[in-house]
């Protein structure tokens, strides 16, 4: 049996870290597994764990109506010939796509994940009822949309992008090992130039406009005067938005506050040696990296977004503070910078919700459930032998 993930070219970011492990479970199960991506990190991160790549440029994010109907069609043509059983699409542009050339190959099976959608909370009415539509008439073309939050699934049945049935909440987990580190907390901090007393605060993920990174860096000069310690500033990541972002903090904080990581793979390291972890983000699925601070017992500000919610508990474990609100991300910083006691609450609690909810087992269980049951209704003598595999 073959299994193709479609990505098209979105860079490797949470979403992706998901997609490996998805991946990675088909490959275990004796299914042929391949991904469709052509971002490099990506690339390599599936080489390194022996998953197959389909580098396959039919996908980009900028909607160009010939291109991408030139790629439609590059794609059922590829669908037909590769004859895979079940195409698993992956975010909203490659969702889109990916689902209609499924259908038109004549797949039998086609599931989307929503990794969030390509709207927020605060966005226009306008933008939510455009998007919707279009999420609504690509669900007709898959058999099970999958949402990473119970609160994506509930918004997705209000806005009527499928029908209650056809859409599960498989939250994201990631595996411990993850996020341990492999130095103790002195050396890393040494490595990055840190005092033992100085506050760290770190923010890892793509340098995008939908994280936020602007507010906290607009927070800075109120943590420059109010906080009672010297303090830096991590940004674990890249992306579109570095410049900007390093102009901001150039003219925001003192020269050398705000360190730009760039990409790190030794996140369980930069947990480690980081104090708190803030992540103002406007928009997320079910954010990796809050989960990834939640598996490591840190202290985590985010914003109040309906996953945010979800994952922290409303709260019990994590500050959440409103979206764009550069003063609140201040307040909350110093609050726990002062009372260590409660950051260490807080930490408790993360960890205790991470193993509860969200470890990388409960959410392989989940799918490989759903691809069985998805299975089951296929003509049963060309997929028994699948499907005991499987079930083994």
């Amino acid at each position: 049996m073959k299994v193709l993930h479609i990505v098209g070219d979105s860079k490797f970011g949470g979403g992706a870290v998901v997609i490996v492990q998805l991946a990675r479970l088909a490959v275990d199960l004796g299914w042929e597994t391949q991904v469709l991506t052509t971002d490099p990190i990506f690339q390599s991160e599936l080489r390194e764990r022996e998953i197959g790549i389909v580098d396959l440029d039919v996908i980009r994010r900028e909607i160009r109506p010939t291109r991408d109907l030139a790629g439609l069609w590059r794609l059922v043509g590829f669908l037909r010939q590769n004859r895979y059983t079940i195409v698993h699409t992956h975010t909203s542009k490659a969702g889109i796509v990916g689902r209609l050339a499924a259908r038109l190959a004549g797949v039998p099976v086609v599931v989307h994940t929503a990794h969030g959608f390509a709207f927020h909370e605060r966005s226009p009415r306008s933008v939510v009822r455009a998007c919707a539509l279009a999420e609504r008439i690509a669900g007709i073309w898959c058999d099970r949309i999958i949402t990473v939050s119970r609160f994506h699934r509930s918004w997705a049945i209000e806005l009527g992008i499928a029908k209650t049935p056809k859409v599960i909440a498989i939250p994201n987990g990631i595996p411990p090992e993850r996020v341990r580190p492999d130095r103790d907390r002195l050396a890393i901090r040494s490595l990055l130039g840190v005092a033992p007393d100085e506050l760290v605060i770190l923010s890892a993920g793509r340098l995008a406009p939908q994280k936020g990174l602007e507010y906290l860096m607009e927070a800075l000069p109120v943590l420059e005067r109010q906080l009672p310690q010297p303090f830096s500033v991590w940004l674990a990541g890249e992306g579109p938005l570095e410049a900007k972002l390093r102009a901001l903090a150039a003219v925001q904080a003192r020269s050398g506050r705000v360190r730009f990581l760039g990409f790190r793979e030794d996140i369980g390291n930069l947990l480690e040696g980081a104090d708190l972890i803030v992540l103002p983000t406007l928009r997320e699925g079910l954010s990796i990296a809050l989960i990834e601070a939640m598996a490591a017992g840190k202290p985590v500000i985010a914003t109040s977004i309906g996953s945010n919610c979800e994952l922290t508990g409303n709260g019990a474990a994590g500050l959440l503070v409103p979206p764009e609100d550069p003063a609140a991300l201040a307040t909350a910083i110093r609050e726990l910078a002062v009372h260590p006691e409660r950051a260490d609450q807080l930490g408790q609690e993360a960890r205790r919700r991470y193993l509860s909810f969200y470890t990388l087992d409960q959410m392989l269980d989940r799918y490989k459930q759903e691809y069985l049951r998805l299975l089951s209704n296929l003509h049963p003598k060309s997929l028994g032998s699948a499907l005991q595999t499987a079930g083994n």
